[in-house]
C-alpha cells in the first residue's frame, strides 16, 4: 500500500494553472516572426548660416504646427514650431486680426518682457523690439547661445542623424528614413 497524500487545490489555482498551460501551447516557434516595430521617423531640414539670420516680417501666414503662445497686451504671438511667431491682434477674441507672420528660421521658443521679444533663431538668441507691432525689428542678437540642434524635439522617435557639414538644422520634418541610426 502506497502513502499518498490526498492534496486538492482550491478552484482558482487550477484555473490558473490550465490558462498558463494553454499560454505555454501558444509559443510556437514555426510561426513568423513579427513585423519589425515602426517608429516615427524624422528628417532634418538644413539651411546656410546666411539664410538662418535672415528673419523678417511676412504677411500672415497659415498656422499649420503652432507652439507656444504668449499673450502681451492685446496681442498673441503663436509660435510656428520651427518657422517663427505669429502675430495676432486680441483686441475683439470674437474677432481677432492676424497682423502679421515673423520668420525665424528654427525657432522653438519665445518670451516677452517690456517691449522685447526674445527668441532662438537655431543658435542664435535674437531680442526683438515689439515698441510698433507693425513695425518689427532686430535690435540685438547674440550668435552661438545655443548648442547645434543635433536632434528633434519629440522623444522615443527613430531620426537621420544630423549632419552639421549640410548647415544648420531649422526644423525636423516626419519622413521615411530608411535604417534610421539615431534615436532619441
Amino acid at each position: 500500500m502506497h502513502n499518498m497524500i490526498n492534496f486538492r487545490l482550491p478552484p482558482f489555482v487550477r484555473l490558473l494553472l490550465f490558462g498558463g498551460l494553454l499560454g505555454l501551447d501558444s509559443c510556437n516557434t514555426d510561426s513568423a516572426p513579427d513585423p519589425p516595430v515602426q517608429w516615427p521617423t524624422y528628417r532634418p531640414v538644413y539651411a546656410s548660416h546666411q539664410e538662418v539670420r535672415k528673419v523678417e516680417a511676412l504677411p500672415p501666414q497659415p498656422i499649420r504646427r503652432p507652439g507656444k503662445i504668449y499673450i502681451k497686451d492685446r496681442y498673441l504671438y503663436i509660435n510656428e514650431i520651427g518657422r517663427g511667431i505669429h502675430i495676432v491682434d486680441n483686441a475683439d477674441p470674437a474677432k481677432p486680426v492676424r497682423l502679421g507672420f515673423l520668420a525665424i528660421p528654427g525657432n522653438q521658443e519665445l518670451a516677452i518682457k517690456g517691449d522685447i521679444l526674445y527668441a532662438d533663431n537655431t543658435l542664435d538668441l535674437i531680442a526683438i523690439s515689439l515698441a510698433d507691432p507693425r513695425n518689427i525689428r532686430v535690435v540685438k542678437r547674440i550668435e552661438n547661445a545655443f548648442p547645434y540642434p543635433s536632434y528633434p524635439t519629440e522623444r522615443n522617435v527613430r531620426f537621420e542623424c544630423a549632419d552639421p557639414n549640410k548647415g544648420i538644422v531649422v526644423r525636423w520634418e516626419p519622413a521615411t528614413v530608411p535604417n534610421p541610426r539615431c534615436f532619441r
